[in-house]
């Protein structure tokens, strides 16, 4: 990993929607978070850039991600079926995904905790309100809580008996 990213936070967003990922960028640097932001365009590519397939094979194309922001309505693979992949590998369950879709169905927010999402948030209609959200996502996410540790995550320990 590079030196000079080594230490800056790393964010994903997954997203077939490019003005949202436009206004989720322009949100941040007002929250005034800098950080590595890539945006995906939908499941598929998420997948390719986690196991750094395709175009990302290259590890400073594909820094591993500190929080990622996952849609729901995606092409050629929904965030339901990613989320799935994602807290179902033992290499990426530990990195929180926070939803970030226009849905507020009830279904979609159950699903979504039932498999192992951090936070469920509905997309702002303003950009004021965006703006609102993200800098609660940088208090609490990046000012307050521990993130899990960059790169390979060891798997859980199959030695240890629950108690």
């Amino acid at each position: 990993m590079n030196p000079q990213t080594a230490n800056r936070i790393v964010l994903v967003m997954v997203d077939d929607d490019e003005d949202d990922c436009l206004l989720v960028e322009a949100a941040l640097y007002e929250a005034y978070l800098k950080c590595d932001f890539h945006c995906l365009q939908d499941g598929a590519e998420m997948l390719d850039y986690l196991n750094r397939s395709g175009r990302y094979q290259d590890p400073e194309s594909a820094p591993r991600p500190d929080l990622i922001f996952l849609d729901l309505n995606l092409p050629r693979m929904n965030g339901r079926a990613v989320l799935e992949k994602l807290k179902s590998d033992d290499r990426f369950r530990a990195i929180p995904v926070i939803i970030l879709t226009t849905s507020n169905h009830e279904d979609d927010v159950a699903f979504c905790y039932d498999m192992g999402a951090n936070t469920y948030i509905v997309k702002e209609a303003s950009f004021a309100g965006l703006r609102a959200a993200l800098k609660v996502v940088k208090d609490y996410w990046l000012d307050k809580s521990i993130l899990p540790p960059k790169g390979d995550i060891p798997t859980r320990r199959k030695d240890i008996e629950p108690s």
